[in-house]
């Protein structure tokens, strides 16, 4: 596996040099499994579907007029930032239509039941992890599916999940400050994990600000393991990307102490979890 990159990968769906430092640094932990890909378009587009593969799209920005087709001659809906839509080997092409910019990660094609839209309007709120709290928005586009206990592959059918949730410091409990590790495979083998956040406006969906002179920041411990003292706060807004990667060699953490987010988890939330004291 290629050397990480020494900074935080970071970036902003609408700079195209940062983002191809974030696609670069996720190419470098999670190998040739996978690629990642922004892609923006205006007008009407299909994204087809490739031998052995499942193509995720995380919506970033989406156009008052957006809308996702179910099938080409099928009814539209529309398409929100934070909506999911998925084409699995093998599916009919998926239409969209407006001026919209999605964040793309292409897997290989397991047995994970990739939906083919998920409305995030439409899901229900399951509290927990880094938004305990009443009234999280904690959303599962893409849940894991965990793996039997005796499992020696620890990712089960798992190549990629995706929760929203608010993380805020005005509720309680506060944002959880953790990191992750690399997940098992074997007995004596193991995958990279990382999670990408990236940040949705909360007015889209009605929800209050935390503090109007804090557009959102998070908070990058980078040698959590050794020296939790050793963090970064980035500040972060609507379209910001940050990747926070665990592997043998490099072990970083987090907390989202002001963001509403999308939390992209590759090979899925299924690595393992160390508080921060």
């Amino acid at each position: 596996m290629n050397p990480l990159p020494d900074t935080i990968p970071t970036g902003h769906i609408d700079d195209a040099n940062s983002m191809r430092g974030v696609i670069d640094a996720l190419r470098a932990l999670h190998g040739p499994d996978y690629d990642f890909a922004v892609r923006s378009w205006r007008g009407m587009i299909t994204f087809g579907s490739s031998p052995g593969r499942t193509r995720h799209f995380f919506v970033v920005k989406a156009s008052q007029t957006c809308q996702v087709f179910r099938n080409l001659a099928g009814l539209s809906s529309a398409l929100w930032p934070g909506d999911v839509f998925c084409v699995n080997a093998g599916d009919e092409p998926i239409r969209v239509e407006g001026d919209c910019v999605a964040f793309e990660v292409a897997t290989e094609a397991t047995g994970y039941p990739a939906p083919r839209v998920v409305h995030l309007r439409e899901l229900g709120d399951f509290p927990g992890g880094c938004a305990a709290y009443p009234g999280a928005f904690r959303r599962e586009a893409l849940p894991p599916v965990r793996p039997a206990a005796n499992a020696s592959d620890r990712r089960g059918v798992n190549r990629v999940n995706e929760h929203t949730l608010d993380m805020r410091i005005d509720r309680t409990p506060p944002p959880i400050r953790h990191c992750h590790g690399p997940v098992a495979i074997g007995p004596d083998a193991t995958v990279n994990h990382s999670e990408t956040a990236i940040l949705l406006p909360r007015s889209r969906y009605n929800l209050p600000e935390v503090d109007r002179t804090d557009g959102g920041h998070v908070v990058i411990y980078t040698a959590p393991l050794g020296d939790p003292s050793a963090q970064v706060t980035i500040p972060v807004r609507p379209g910001s990307v940050i990747v926070t990667p665990a592997s043998d060699g490099q072990v970083m953490g987090h907390a989202f102490e002001n963001a509403f987010a999308m939390l992209i988890a590759i090979p899925g939330f299924v690595a393992p979890y160390h508080m921060l004291e």
